[in-house]
C-alpha cells in the first residue's frame, strides 16, 4: 500500500510539473506534427486589383488573417510558325507572377486582402491560384511533407508553403518531386512511317498514325493540333516525331536536353528529335515557375511506356531556425519514360526552391535537379538503334541570406542511355543530350505585398495574429505580427513588476508595411517575468495581447549547459550547494532521463536521441536542448 501511495504521489508530482513547465514554455514551445500536404489550393477565376481583391472557385476552408500565396502558373505566350522557333517565348505576360498577402474579409465567392496586389494576374486564362500558407509556432514533419500534384484542369497544386515562426525540425522530408508542369503523355500508335515526319507540332492524339509524340507541359499552353511533334513549347520539352525518336527534356532558368534520334539503317529512318525546354527569365527574381515537363518519346511497339518526366514543383520555407537532420528538401524533375525499340520519354526539369530561414543548426540537403532522360533498349536488334529521351534542366534555389553548409545542388538530368545496341548494323550514334544545370542565388527578397488597401481598413481593424516570447541567452526576445498593421500608431511592451503592476519596457513605433516586429528584454528579473504587448491605433484605440510567461534565473540559481546542441554528451554546471535532481525530456513530455548531480560540473552522457528539440530541467529552470 505505501509503495503504491509513493508511486501515484510521483506520477501527480510528474504530472504538476510537466503542466508548470509546458505552461512556462508556451511561447515557444508549441511543437505542431504536420505530414501530407498541409496547403489549401483554391482556383482564382477573376482579379479586380481595385479592390484588393480575387474571385475564386470556393472559399470552403478560408477564414480572416490567413496568410496566403497568389501564384499565376500560365500565360505565357508562344511564337507557333511550324518551324525551329516554335514555342519561343514571345513574352511572359504575367506568368511567374506571385506574392504574398493576408486575407482580411470574404464576401461570397470574393476574398479581400490586407494589402494592394504587388502584381497583375491573368484570371482565369493563367491558371492563378490562391494558395494558404502552413503557419506554425514550432513544427516537426513526422512523415514525408508533399506538394498536391500539379492539376492543369484545376489550375491548382504544385506547390509547397510553410512559414514557422520559430523551428521547424526534418524527421521526413519535404518533397515536391515531379509535382509541376506534367511530361508528355504516353501514347503506342501504328508503325507505318513515310521518313518525311518532320514538322514542329502535330495533333498528338490522331492514331494511329501519330506523327508526332505529346510535348511536355509548360508556361504556356498548347491547342489540340499542336500538340504533338517536336517543337519544344516554352520550357516544356518537345515530343519525339514519328519514327521511334525521343522526347526532349523540360526547362527552367536554364535549357533542357535534345532528345535522342533515330540511328537505324533500314526501314523508318527519319530523325526528328524532341527538342530541348527553353530557358525561362525570373525578371530580376520577381518571377518564379514549376519545372517544365519533358517530351514523350514515339512508341509503336507499346513494349514499354515512354511518357516524358513531370517537372518539380515549387517549394517555399520560412523559419526562423532549421533542423534538418539529413533530410532533404527536394522540386526534383521526374525520370524520362524507357522504351524497348521506341524512342524514350525525356527528363522534367528541376523546380523553385525559396528558403526564408535565418539560423540553420545542421548541414542541409536541398535538390532542385533535373530529371534522366528514359533509356532506350534497342534489344540487340541489328539495324534499328534509337537515341535515349534529353535530360531535364536543373531548377532554382534562393536562399535571403548566404548559402547554408550542405549539399545544394540543381544539377541538369543526363541523357538518357542507348543499351543493347549492335553498333556495327547502325549509323553513328544521336544520343539523348543532357539538360543545363540550374541556378541558385543569395540575399533573395521574396514577394510580400505591403500597400494598405484602403478598402480593407474599412471593414476590419488592426489584428494581433502572434505575439511570442522566448529565452535567447541572458535575453527575452519577443516578436509579433500584425493584420492591417498601417491603422496602429505604437506598441509597448509590458512586464510586471514585483509588486504586480505593469512596467513599459520599450515603445516601438509602428511602420506602414510592416507587419513583423521584434525587440528584446536585455534584463530580466530572476524568476517569472510576464510580458504584454499594448497596441495603440492612430484612432486611439487601445487593445492587448495575451501575456506571455518566461522563467529566468540569474548565474546564482541556473544550471548552464555545453555544448548546445549537442550529440552524445553535454556539460552541466550548477551554481547552487548540495545536489540536484536533472531531467530530460522531449517536447511531448516524455522523461527520457532522470538523474542526481552536485556542482559545480558534471559530464553527462547521452542516450541514444533522435535529432530536435529536447528539454532540461533542474528545479524550476529549464532549457532547451537541441540534439544534431
Amino acid at each position: 500500500m505505501r509503495n503504491h501511495f509513493i508511486h501515484q504521489s510521483f506520477c501527480k508530482a510528474a504530472s504538476l510539473w510537466l503542466a508548470m513547465l509546458f505552461f512556462s514554455l508556451s511561447a515557444q514551445a508549441q511543437v505542431t506534427n504536420i505530414s501530407g500536404v498541409v496547403n489549401s489550393y483554391y482556383s482564382v477565376i477573376e482579379t479586380i486589383p481595385v479592390k484588393a481583391c480575387v474571385r475564386v472557385s470556393s472559399t470552403a476552408g478560408l477564414s480572416l488573417t490567413t496568410k496566403v500565396m497568389i501564384i499565376q502558373m500560365k500565360g505565357a505566350a508562344i511564337n507557333t510558325p511550324n518551324s525551329a522557333a516554335f514555342g519561343d517565348t514571345s513574352s511572359l505576360a504575367n506568368a511567374g507572377n506571385y506574392e504574398f498577402n493576408y486575407i482580411c474579409y470574404i464576401n461570397g465567392d470574393s476574398v479581400f486582402f490586407t494589402y494592394n496586389l504587388l502584381n497583375s494576374y491573368t484570371a482565369p486564362a493563367g491558371k492563378v491560384q490562391l494558395i494558404t500558407v502552413a503557419q506554425y509556432e514550432n513544427a516537426t514533419v513526422t512523415d514525408t511533407l508533399k506538394a498536391k500534384p500539379w492539376d492543369n484542369t484545376t489550375g491548382t497544386g504544385g506547390v509547397i508553403v510553410l512559414d514557422v515562426v520559430d523551428t521547424l525540425v526534418l524527421n521526413a522530408p519535404v518533397y515536391a518531386d515531379s509535382s509541376g508542369f506534367r511530361g508528355g503523355l504516353y501514347v503506342q500508335t501504328g508503325g507505318s512511317c513515310t521518313n518525311l515526319h518532320s514538322a514542329y507540332y502535330y495533333n498528338a492524339a490522331t492514331t494511329p498514325t501519330h506523327n508526332g509524340a505529346y510535348k511536355g507541359e509548360a508556361v504556356a499552353d498548347v491547342i489540340a493540333s499542336q500538340s504533338g511533334g517536336r517543337g519544344a513549347p516554352a520550357n516544356g520539352g518537345g515530343g519525339g516525331n514519328n519514327h521511334n525518336n525521343s522526347g526532349g527534356g523540360g526547362a527552367n532558368l536554364t535549357a533542357g536536353g535534345l532528345g535522342g534520334g533515330n540511328s537505324s539503317s533500314t526501314g523508318c529512318l527519319a530523325t526528328f528529335r524532341g527538342m530541348a525546354g527553353k530557358a525561362l527569365s525570373n525578371w530580376n527574381g520577381t518571377k518564379i515557375f514549376s519545372g517544365g515537363g519533358a517530351g514523350a518519346g514515339h512508341n509503336n511497339g507499346g513494349y514499354s511506356p515512354s511518357g516524358g518526366g513531370n517537372g518539380g514543383g515549387i517549394i517555399f520555407i520560412h523559419a526562423d531556425t532549421l533542423i534538418s537532420n539529413g533530410y532533404k528538401i527536394a522540386a526534383n524533375g521526374g525520370r524520362g519514360g524507357n522504351s524497348v525499340g521506341d524512342g524514350a520519354g525525356g527528363g522534367g526539369a528541376g523546380g523553385t526552391i525559396i528558403m526564408d530561414v535565418n539560423t540553420y543548426l545542421d548541414p542541409v540537403t536541398i535538390q532542385s535537379n533535373g530529371g534522366v532522360g528514359g533509356t532506350s533498349d534497342d534489344d540487340v536488334t541489328n539495324n534499328k538503334c534509337f537515341g535515349g529521351g534529353g535530360g531535364g534542366s536543373g531548377g532554382a534555389v534562393y536562399f535571403t541570406a548566404a548559402a547554408p553548409a550542405g549539399s545544394i545542388t540543381m544539377t541538369a538530368g543526363a541523357g538518357g542511355p542507348e543499351i543493347n545496341r549492335v553498333s556495327a548494323t547502325c549509323a553513328a550514334a544521336q544520343p539523348g543530350v543532357a539538360g543545363t544545370d540550374g541556378l541558385s542565388f543569395t540575399n533573395y527578397s521574396y514577394r510580400i505585398a505591403s500597400s494598405f488597401a484602403s478598402y480593407c481598413g474599412v471593414i476590419l481593424p488592426a489584428k494581433l495574429v502572434s505575439f511570442t516570447a522566448r529565452v535567447n541567452t541572458k535575453n527575452v526576445v519577443l516578436n509579433w505580427r500584425m493584420l492591417n498593421a498601417e491603422l496602429v500608431d505604437y506598441y509597448e511592451i509590458e512586464r510586471k513588476n514585483t509588486a504586480g503592476q505593469w512596467q513599459l519596457i520599450a515603445t516601438i513605433a509602428a511602420a506602414d508595411g510592416q507587419d513583423i516586429y521584434s525587440t528584446t528584454d536585455n534584463s530580466p528579473k530572476a524568476g517569472d517575468n510576464f510580458y504584454r504587448l499594448k497596441i495603440t491605433e492612430k484612432s486611439h484605440s487601445v487593445f492587448y495581447s495575451p501575456i506571455r510567461l518566461i522563467q529566468f534565473h540569474d548565474d546564482n540559481t541556473v544550471f548552464s549547459v555545453y555544448p548546445n546542441p549537442a550529440t552524445d554528451q553535454i556539460s552541466i554546471t550548477y551554481h547552487a550547494q548540495g545536489p540536484v535532481t536533472l531531467f530530460l525530456s522531449d517536447m511531448n513530455g516524455r522523461i527520457i532521463l532522470q538523474k542526481t548531480i552536485s556542482g559545480p560540473s558534471t559530464q553527462l552522457p547521452l542516450p541514444v536521441l533522435a535529432k530536435g528539440i529536447y528539454l532540461l530541467r533542474v528545479n524550476d529552470t529549464v532549457k532547451k536542448l537541441v540534439i544534431r
